[in-house]
């Protein structure tokens, strides 16, 4: 898995860097639907006292889809949260190692998400569970957010490479 070298803003243009960006800026639309259809909601309510059938299931769909979406960018871009406490003076070597290590880790709880995820998806999907008002299968939802989960793990995958490579 060979990716290109990362641009200013640390997202490769490989193919994990594009569909990173590609579910960041999918992630950024849903949220962004999630938000008029609140804004709809409210209005609904408050002007004409009704409600939008199934407006708190599209929103919480919404919500955990937009959550996975971020993620795979936010790694390659090393915008999570980082606390260097006790590795603020150790030498540059030693925190890439801890750093790829902790990456990897990252990938492989990932997959481990996907992969049970994915189990529940296609449980889901073969029962026939549904959305209580609008009758969604919650099994797409789960599988989008599977496919995420994935994009996530090779995201990681990517940056340990550049960390154990030397890269940042």
């Amino acid at each position: 898995m060979s990716e290109p070298h990362p641009d200013s803003e640390g997202v490769s243009t490989g193919v994990i860097g594009r569909l990173s960006y590609a579910a960041a800026l999918f992630g950024g639309c849903v949220v962004l639907g999630a938000g008029v259809l609140i804004v709809a909601s409210i209005l609904a309510r408050w002007l004409l006292s009704v409600s939008i059938p199934g407006d708190v299931e599209l929103i919480q769909a919404a919500t955990a889809i937009g959550a996975f979406a971020f993620l795979p960018f936010g790694q390659l871009a090393r915008s999570n949260i980082v606390i260097d406490t006790f590795t603020q003076r150790l030498p540059e070597v030693v925190c890439r190692r801890i750093d790829a290590f902790w990456d990897l880790l990252y990938a492989v709880v990932a997959l481990l998400l996907a992969w049970r995820l994915g189990v529940g998806a296609f449980d889901a999907l073969r029962s026939h569970t549904i959305t209580t008002v609008l009758g969604l299968p919650i099994g797409a939802f789960m599988l989008v957010s599977t496919a995420l989960l994935l994009v996530l793990a090779a995201a990681a995958a990517v940056t340990t490479s550049r960390l154990l490579r030397g890269q940042t």
